[in-house]
């Protein structure tokens, strides 16, 4: 019998999910865990442009991964601070996260004081309630970090609690200046190894329902072969899906007039006994490769022929 996967939240339309944020209500947005699509607001009145800003949050999933979402929010003076507001727990942010298959960043409770200067977001955490381990400490900071550092005005990022640097209750180091972070970084040992390179690949969550980034580090900078390689390698970490059939091969991948064309042995035809996994592996492996090369079409070929079990709809 065929299975199904819930891949729907991949599919992800843009909606208007109601907000709350620290301090108060805040206004209606757009929003769509895909992190590669452009935003449509043709539907808002004329000057929405000029009264909405796209802007990438960072959630957290079940299984503790950071996931950027790409979302319209109304403009104010201190859009950055407002940012923070929408990924802190409250019920109605809660509900949006959760329509995502997403969870908030800072804990219910939490009041946050900014300031910029230099290039550096000094953010002070009051209120901050315990986080149940060191790991969900760090996928917060780093939430925290990369939501900031998506303004052109923060270069790096500055944490405190309660006025004092430091660590956090479970050794989560406070960031000091802080640079953007890397996300959900395998742990590798040329992760810190000097002139390894670092690359995102894109994995779905075991239901289907989200797509993960994840930093892979390589010895140097993979080439469009080793990326598509290490995508059908499948992932390392834990709940986190492979899309391409056991004893996949990968038997060639081209690059002509941005057209990218991944050549695979025969054990790719499985990929369609399983219903949307060949929509999840075009997606996940069309989002890897356009992370280092400037590609507008891809190509899956089986042997040589083009393969394409199931329509792919436009990103």
């Amino acid at each position: 019998m065929h299975k199904k996967l819930l891949f729907g939240a991949v599919l992800l339309m843009i909606a208007l999910l109601a907000l709350e944020g620290c301090g108060g209500t805040q206004t209606a947005v757009q929003s769509t865990q895909e992190p590669l699509p452009t935003f449509d607001i043709a539907e808002e009145t004329p000057d929405a442009a000029a009264t909405f800003r796209e802007a990438t949050l960072y959630y957290i999933s079940d299984e503790g991964y950071v996931v950027p979402v790409r979302k319209l929010i109304p403009w104010e003076e201190g859009i950055a601070k407002a940012c923070l507001g929408y990924i802190t727990s409250t019920p109605d942010n809660d509900a949006a996260a959760a329509a995502m298959g997403l969870k908030t960043v800072l804990p219910s409770g939490t009041r946050v004081s900014l300031s910029i200067t230099n290039g550096d977001a000094l953010i002070d955490l009051n209120g901050l309630a315990p986080l149940g381990s060191k790991q969900e400490e760090e996928a917060m900071l780093s939430a925290v970090v990369d939501t900031l550092t998506e303004f052109a005005t923060v270069d790096t990022v500055t944490v405190r609690c309660e006025g004092r640097g430091g660590s956090l209750p479970n050794g989560a180091e406070l960031p000091e200046r802080s640079p953007r972070r890397s996300l959900n970084v395998e742990d590798t040992e040329l992760a810190v190894s000097a002139g390894s390179v670092p690359a995102t690949l894109y994995f779905p969550n075991s239901s289907g329902s989200l797509t993960v980034p994840v930093t892979r580090y390589f010895g140097a900078s993979p080439s469009l072969y080793a990326s598509a390689a290490a995508l059908i390698e499948g992932p390392r970490g834990r709940g986190l899906m492979c899309c391409f059939p056991q004893g996949t091969l990968l038997l060639g991948a081209a690059m002509e007039n941005s057209v990218a064309t991944i050549n695979l042995s025969e054990d790719f035809r499985a990929v369609a006994d399983t219903e949307g996994m060949y929509t999840l592996a075009y997606r996940t492996l069309l989002m890897t490769l356009s992370e280092r090369f400037d590609i507008e079409r891809l190509v899956i070929q089986v042997n040589g022929s083009v393969y394409a079990p199931e329509a792919i709809a436009d990103l």
